[in-house]
């Protein structure tokens, strides 16, 4: 048997590291934020790629975005267990997807409660009031977040690539991927707030997963015999290019009003 490495497609890694980048923001800022906005009656304002504005108010709609991808997120984890080994591609998007959901997140609620800043910090604020323990409580459970899905990620991987240097491999091309895509189309936005917004978009997804470059680390948990061939799929490609540009269209260039 040929090892995996000189089997897999990158292009289709990328390609679905793009599509699970797409969805992962548009979960947040728009069917999290938007969702919560339009529901309470209010207008979007402002929608971009890693930027919300609502003409009201709420510490609702403030918890939605984050709220709404930990749920993706899980859900996504769940789900990849149930995909056979056989359908690599369909369970790496789905760990791919939780990836990007949990690491932004985790990483979000540690950031927010320590500069008492963002999203997550204004909605605990406006419903508990200040208060120290919260705060702990909230950054505690980012830190779990985090390491539970830096360790389900590199499980995950090593499941579908027992070979180390081939999930590296994988993991790589698919955060490179992400972290062009999202740039790319941040840098279409040209408000008031653009430099914020490209600012955000990396650091959401790019920084917050930087440990899809490190990881997967510790023993394989699959045989061998079992390693995922990745193959070149022109249907991926062309599905992502198809979101992508639907993204970098809408999200992308922003939308309110």
């Amino acid at each position: 048997m040929a090892p995996a490495s000189s089997r897999d497609s990158l292009a289709t890694t990328a390609a679905i590291a793009l599509i699970a980048m797409c969805l992962v923001c548009f979960a947040h800022e728009g069917l999290g934020h938007g969702g919560a906005c339009l529901a309470l009656g209010g207008r979007v304002e402002l929608l971009t790629a890693s930027l919300f504005r609502c003409e009201r108010t709420s510490p609702l709609i403030d918890a939605a975005g984050p709220l709404t991808n930990l749920l993706l997120g899980g859900l996504a984890l769940i789900l990849s267990a149930r995909v056979p080994l056989s359908r690599p591609g369909p369970r790496l998007f789905l760990i791919l997807v939780a990836a990007f959901s949990l690491f932004w997140e985790g990483g979000y609620l540690v950031q927010a409660m320590l500069l008492k800043d963002g999203d997550a910090y204004f909605a605990a604020r406006d419903l508990l009031g200040e208060g120290p323990w919260w705060r702990a409580a909230l950054g505690a459970a980012g830190a779990a977040i985090y390491g539970g899905a830096l360790a389900a990620s590199s499980r995950g991987l090593r499941a579908l690539w027992p070979d180390l240097a081939s999930a590296r491999r994988v993991a790589r091309a698919a955060w490179l991927a992400a972290v062009v895509g999202v740039a790319a189309a941040a840098l279409l936005y040209q408000g008031a707030q653009a430099s914020r917004g490209f600012h955000d978009a990396v650091s959401e997804i790019g920084l917050a997963a930087l440990p899809l470059l490190l990881i997967p680390r510790g023993p394989s948990v699959a045989s061998p015999d079992v390693s995922a061939r990745l193959a070149l799929s022109p249907a991926t490609l062309a599905l992502a290019a198809a979101v992508f540009v639907l993204f970098a269209a809408t999200q992308g260039r922003g939308l309110g009003g």
